[in-house]
């Protein structure tokens, strides 16, 4: 059995935020990604389409939030850039939204950065979710978030 690795600076070697990005649609993968996730759609033939319904899912909760009231957002566990994201969707309710971007690949923290670099109300971040004080404790993110008011934090397909 291929094992999936992340971070995904291995060419060589699966990870799972560039499999999740072929399932999605996307360009941000390489032959062995792909091969991996074929190998799995062969077993388990609703995975794309499960892909695309936790994507979905991410961003009618953000909507349904930002309409609740919430101006800031963070997705861990967030992959490569796919739109609509979660500060378009948060933004839709309010353009001053604030959101930060969550991925221990680096691959992925540096497609995100290089998407986001003009933007001052969302930033990207390198970190593991399972040490969320390396994450909520960053000058950078307490700087962006006011953990005083409320937060949509995202967990989306991360978990397993």
């Amino acid at each position: 059995m291929t094992q999936v690795t992340s971070p995904g600076n291995d060419s060589a070697r699966p990870a799972a935020a560039r499999i999740y990005d072929y399932l999605l649609g996307g360009k941000d993968n390489y032959a062995v990604d792909r091969d991996a996730a074929e190998r799995v759609l062969a077993v388990a033939p609703d995975q794309r389409q499960l892909a695309r319904a936790n994507r979905a899912f991410a961003i009618r909760a953000v909507g349904v939030l930002a309409a609740a009231g919430l101006r800031q957002f963070v997705d861990l566990g967030t992959g490569f850039p796919t739109s609509p994201s979660v500060h378009e969707a948060a933004r839709r309710a309010d353009p001053s939204a604030r959101v930060v971007y969550v991925d221990y690949d680096p691959l992925v923290h540096v497609h995100n950065t290089a998407l986001l670099a003009q933007d001052d109300q969302v930033i990207s971040v390198q970190a593991d979710i399972r040490q969320p004080e390396a994450i909520f404790d960053r000058p950078d993110v307490a700087g962006l978030i006011d953990f005083g008011q409320p937060v949509g934090v995202l967990c989306v397909a991360v978990l397993h």
